[in-house]
């Protein structure tokens, strides 16, 4: 009896009806010509040329060209990376050399060399533009630190007229307007560079402007010894100071400015609430500046 159970529970599981024979029987062919054919493929592709491997050296100069083997016919090319340097440059005098350690690649040095040879000049940092090859990303880098002094033209030998004569002047250094200055101007100063001109630009945005030289001391970074480098090269003007309109400005804005806290800003605009429009003496009896930030904060503030 058990063997006739187990026999029937196989049979059951084990049985196709004619359909399903088919089925399998299609199946059976289609595997057949998918390993016929996977035994042929190789014998129907030929083989592909050998990757060739790109070794990278950091720091290295860049050679002048691939070098090429002999064998068979491959070619091995090695891609190195220049560490560029920046520095305030006149595309009218710059060597080919000192184009490539600003980095400018070894063709486009020679493209530069090449347009100024063939009579062509830089009037104004956007002139770099014309040289073809130049990425617009390499160009935002370079274009603050593009220096072109302005030059006279003088007659030439051979013109019918006379050559004239400039009176020779004494120039003195002028002082650099910190208030009134751009970026161009600022990192051309003496001991100041790229990183520490966004210093200031940026401080001197929240602040409003610089009312007194010694205001440069709350820079971060700013050292005794740089800023007695620094202030002898620079001038403020007073005229040029954003003023805070005390009376109308918000907590939020007021917030922002470095010479006011959460306590300071928020009793300023609790006195506002109460007792309406403030003034310099009400400033001064509210009791949350002390005598050296009320030297600072008055040439701010506006009534």
């Amino acid at each position: 009896m058990a063997f006739q159970k187990i026999r029937s529970f196989l049979f059951n599981f084990f049985h196709f009806n004619k359909q399903e024979r088919n089925g399998v029987f299609v199946l059976c062919i289609i595997i057949a010509v998918l390993f016929t054919i996977r035994q042929l493929l190789p014998w129907m592709i030929t083989d592909p040329e050998p990757v060739q491997l790109i070794n990278v050296t950091v720091n290295s100069p860049v050679p002048d060209s691939a070098k090429e083997n002999d064998g068979n016919d491959n070619i091995s090319k090695e891609i190195v990376s220049v560490s560029a340097e920046r520095f305030v440059f006149n595309p009218n005098t710059i060597t080919q050399d000192e184009a490539m350690k600003l980095g400018f690649s070894k063709k486009l040095s020679a493209t530069l060399i090449n347009f100024r040879n063939k009579g062509g000049k830089f009037y104004k940092p956007g002139d770099l533009k014309k040289l073809y090859g130049l990425s617009p990303s390499l160009f935002e880098e370079l274009e603050s630190y593009v220096l072109i002094p302005n030059e006279r033209k003088e007659f030439k030998k051979d013109t019918v007229y006379p050559k004239k004569v400039y009176e020779k002047k004494i120039f003195t250094k002028e002082l650099v307007d910190l208030n009134m200055a751009d970026s161009l101007a600022i990192v051309f100063l003496k001991g100041i560079g790229p990183g520490f001109t966004k210093r200031i630009l940026k401080y001197r945005s929240m602040l409003g402007g610089f009312h007194s030289v010694n205001q440069l001391r709350e820079i971060y970074g700013m050292t005794d010894s740089l800023f007695m480098i620094l202030s002898s090269q620079i001038k403020l003007s007073d005229n040029t100071i954003n003023k805070i309109p005390i009376n109308a400005i918000d907590f939020n804005s007021l917030r922002k400015h470095p010479y006011f806290n959460f306590q300071s800003a928020q009793a300023i605009i609790n006195y506002r609430f109460k007792h309406g429009k403030l003034t310099e003496a009400t400033i001064r009896e509210l009791g949350v500046f002390s005598d050296e930030k009320l030297r600072l904060i008055m040439p701010y503030l506006s009534y």
